[in-house]
Order: structure tokens, then sequence, then C-alpha cells
């Protein structure tokens, strides 16, 4: 699972990290499911673009949605190896999520659920598993979507894998690493060139590249000291400040610090003005950063932003061509991630 928008990210990264064969692509809902080889499962926590991993027991479709239909979703539920996966000595839960209009909630979905479950782990080892819906060994997943069912097992228990470890320091208005990740990607960088994040906040893009490039040159910068202190924060934190340059520099003076052409990619995240309350005063912002940042960039620009609009408005009075532009999902907002050259 991922933020809606960046599938084919995930299916390029499962696909050279994990030989993984592409099953189905749910664009646009942050769904993709793969065959990945039971060796390689342990390495599936690796995958940078990825919110949450589960091994999939069940999908199948034509679910009635009639409150009869419970005890379908039982009989599915109880013909699953479970035994595999959970015994009389690990705790387990259910966690039911349903989409759609049905006569039954998911806390149903989730008790006969749990009750199929404890009678497959009963009738194989004679005695039942115990519940622990808090902090359980094993948690087993069952999403209804429409008519839709998929029941796994989670891979990474309750905690969702975009949350890093190394966000000792919040900004407000974080980016999701996994986003952070899948823009980098979309720059078409590689290693041994040069990233630059003027409004880099908490530093979630630069540190992103520093995981993903040993020999890039990065660089973050923000106007705010208190923001470039979280950074290096987080970045200590990641254990890659060395390879980060850190400085408080304005994004509409960054060509004040650099020369011509000396950055090869521009990745940020810059401020939202339906987040501020004053679309004008930010719009002021991105044409001049817009402005000067074409002095010094050498190949593109990866800016996520709810200012789509007005950016692809401005963008050919600065000499920029919009490239490619795609929606994604952040929080409860939809911005698009553009490139410019």
């Amino acid at each position: 699972m991922t933020n809606p928008g960046i599938e084919d990210v995930v299916v390029d990264e499962s696909v050279a990290k994990l030989n993984a064969k592409v099953v189905e692509v749910r664009e646009g809902r942050g769904r993709v499911i793969i065959d990945v080889d039971e060796d390689l499962l342990e390495f599936v926590s690796e995958l940078r673009s990825i919110h949450r991993a589960r091994i999939l027991l069940l999908h199948t479709k034509n679910v009635c949605r009639e409150k009869e239909c419970l005890k379908n979703i039982r009989e599915l539920v109880a013909s699953l190896p479970f035994y595999e996966y959970i015994n009389p000595w690990t705790t387990f839960a259910v966690r039911a999520e349903r989409v759609g209009e049905h006569e039954y909630t998911s806390l149903e979905i989730a008790k006969v659920a749990g009750d199929a479950i404890i009678e497959v782990v009963r009738s194989k080892y004679g005695h039942r598993p115990p519940v622990d819906l808090d902090y359980p060994n094993v948690i087993v997943a069952i999403d209804l979507i429409f008519d839709e069912l998929f029941v796994s097992i989670e891979l990474g228990g309750d905690l969702s894998w975009h949350r890093r470890g190394y966000r000792v320091y919040e900004h407000p208005a974080a980016l999701k690493p996994t986003l952070a990740y899948a823009m980098i990607r979309i720059s078409g960088m590689r290693d041994g060139e040069s990233l630059l994040d003027p409004m880099c906040g908490g530093g979630t893009i630069p540190i992103e590249a520093a995981y993903v490039f040993e020999d890039a040159k990065l660089y973050c910068s923000d106007f705010n000291p208190r923001h470039v202190k979280g950074a290096i924060m987080n970045a200590k934190a990641a254990l890659v400040d060395k390879r980060i340059k850190f400085f408080v520099l304005d994004a509409r003076d960054i060509d004040k610090k650099f020369g011509e052409n000396a950055i090869d990619h521009i990745v940020s995240n810059p401020p939202y003005g339906i987040r501020l309350g004053n679309p004008w005063r930010v719009r002021k912002v991105y044409r001049k950063f817009l402005e000067v940042a074409r002095k010094i960039v050498n190949k593109n620009i990866v800016i996520i932003t709810t200012e789509h609009e007005y950016v692809k408005q401005i963008a050919p009075q600065l000499g920029y061509n919009i490239v490619h532009e795609r929606v994604v999902a952040h929080g409860n907002l939809w911005p698009k991630i553009l490139v410019l050259e």
C-alpha cells in the first residue's frame, strides 16, 4: 500500500529490488499486488515507496452486501491456513475496513472473521489462540471494498512504514517520506548528481536522497533557522548528516549561493497557499523562486503543490516546459507533482 498516485514508483522499486512480478496495479488507489519469492519477504520492508506490506491470502469478488452474507465471509476466512501464521502461543487481532454500502459493519466483519480464525487454529492445535486487540503478535487485515474481499497478514504491524524513525523534528507541513522518495525517482536523478531542496523544512527530501545515492551532492536550505536546525537533527538521526550540506537561505536568493547550472535537480515541497490562507503571497514566492532557480538548475525542477494551475500558467513565461504532472494524495489534500525543464 502506498500514496495514491505513485503506484508506478512502487512497481519500479519492487521489480528492481525484489525481482517482483506485477499481478495488479490499482492506479489512484494506492494498492499494488506483486508476486515475490518467499525468501525475499524479509526485504520488503526496505522498499522506500510503500506504507504497508501484506501477505495476500485471499482476493475474491462478488461478495454480497446483505446481512446474511456475513456467513459467507466467515466461510471464506475459515478456508484459509491461518495456522501457518497463528498458534495458541501467539496473540492476534483482526483489523477490518469497509468501503461502500453494506448491511453489516466493519466490527461485524471483524467478529465473524475472528471466530473463524480461532476455529481454524483450534482444529489444528487443539487450543484456541489468544486475542489481543492492543498489542497483537499477528494482525489479520480484512478489507471489503464494495464487493471485493481482501484477506491478508500484516507484515509491519499497526505502524505505517512511512513513519521513518529519523523524524525526531516534525515540521508542521512535513512531506511524507514515501512521496519524497517518489519525487526523487520521478526527477530521474542518478548517483553522482547534485540535488537541492531550497524549502527543505525538516529535510525529508535530501535525507531520502542520501539513502538512495552514495555519491550524490546534496543541499538542504530553508529561510527559517529553526527548520534548518530540525533538518540537521533528522539527518543525524538518519546517520546521513555528513553527506548533506545545510544552510539558512531564502529560496528566492538561491542564485546568490550557486552559480549558473550548478545544481542538476531541485526537488522541493514549497508552501501551499491553501494551508497558509494567503495564496497571493505564496504565488509571489513561487514566481520569484522559479525565476532565480532557472539560472542555477541544470536538468529539472520537481515540486509538489496545490498551486499547480498557477505554476503551469507562469512556467512558459519564465522559460520552463512542464514535462510531467500527476495527482497524488497527501493527507487530506490532492496536490500535483510537476516536473519543469
